[in-house]
């Protein structure tokens, strides 16, 4: 997040920075909700596992395009661009950590036929 924001303050002076500042407080904190939502629900029913990650996650990025299309609105592209480029490489560090972090977990994604006797 601070490798973004130094990059579009130096490509863009301030108003890159306050682009990158938005995209990237809106990727995290919309980021962490889902990820916590996803856990909440998890735990509480892991049959709902699969649809509700469709659904928290194409959430998700509706709520980071309706950021965007509020920031392109306030303000000009030197304010835009730097937010969308924080929020696509927010979301890939992201989902590529995620993505690591349950590898490492070595949760059984299907259990063997047989595997009970």
């Amino acid at each position: 997040m601070l490798a973004a924001l130094v990059v579009a303050f130096v490509l863009a002076g301030t108003d890159g920075l306050t682009g990158a500042a938005i995209g990237s407080i809106a990727t995290v904190v919309v980021l962490a909700v889902g990820s916590w939502a996803m856990f909440w629900i998890a735990a509480k029913s892991p049959a709902l596992s699969l649809p509700a990650a469709v659904g928290v996650f194409t959430l998700s990025g509706m709520v980071l395009f309706v950021v965007l299309l509020v920031v392109s609105q306030a303000g000009g592209d030197a304010v835009v661009r730097p937010a969308a480029f924080s929020v696509m490489v927010l979301t890939v560090a992201w989902t590529t950590t995620f993505a690591f972090l349950v590898r490492r977990e070595r949760i059984p994604l299907f259990d063997l036929p047989g595997a009970d006797s």
